[in-house]
């Protein structure tokens, strides 16, 4: 047999699988081993190499860190996000299946983790005092709760068009060009 696989073939097979056997002791046993195999393996690579590549850029392109942060990190870790968020959307519009919904969310949740849970968590693990330094922090919530009231401006009908998304990009430039002219905000 000849057969070609469709992107909405191949969306649908997937889902059917992950439908079948989610519910089941083994597939719920699969999904804790995953999240927790994923963890790992992102301390891994965080530790060994993302951290001392970023050191690396710094020094040699003489890149101060909070730019490096808002740029190299912000662009690498966010890189899951992102790869969700363009698989959902396609995703919806090959498929009969409506499932921006996991896009919006996902970003959202995302600032939330990366503005709340993490630097508790962060201050919960630490042996010292943590001492954090206002403007850089103020500036970037800033520029976050900018960008979220923005989004929400955007879907506020549901749909995000052309030029909507264009100013969301803008936020993210503005804040990026905060980042790297102005090192006292």
């Amino acid at each position: 047999l000849n057969t070609v696989l469709t992107m909405s073939g191949f969306f649908d097979s997937v889902d059917s699988f992950f439908t079948d056997h989610a519910d089941s002791a083994g597939g719920i046993l699969f999904e804790v081993f995953c999240v927790i195999y994923c963890f790992f393996a992102l301390a891994i690579v965080c530790d060994e190499y993302l951290a001392p590549a970023l050191e690396t850029l710094c020094v040699h392109w003489g890149v101060r860190e909070d730019v490096a942060g808002a740029t190299f990190l912000a662009f690498g870790s966010a890189a899951p996000e992102i790869v969700i968020n363009a698989v959902t959307t396609i995703k919806s519009q090959v498929t009969s299946s409506n499932t921006t919904s996991l896009g919006i969310s996902a970003i959202i949740g995302s600032g939330m983790l990366a503005f709340s849970f993490i630097p508790a968590m962060c201050c919960f693990a630490s042996e010292v005092e943590l001492k954090l330094k206002r403007r850089p922090l103020l500036r970037d919530e800033a520029f976050y709760l900018i960008a979220l009231f923005t989004l929400c401006a955007a879907f506020h009908d549901g749909k995000i068009v052309f030029m909507e998304s264009v100013f969301l990009v803008l936020v993210y430039c503005g804040h990026l060009a905060t980042v790297v002219t102005s090192p006292w905000v």
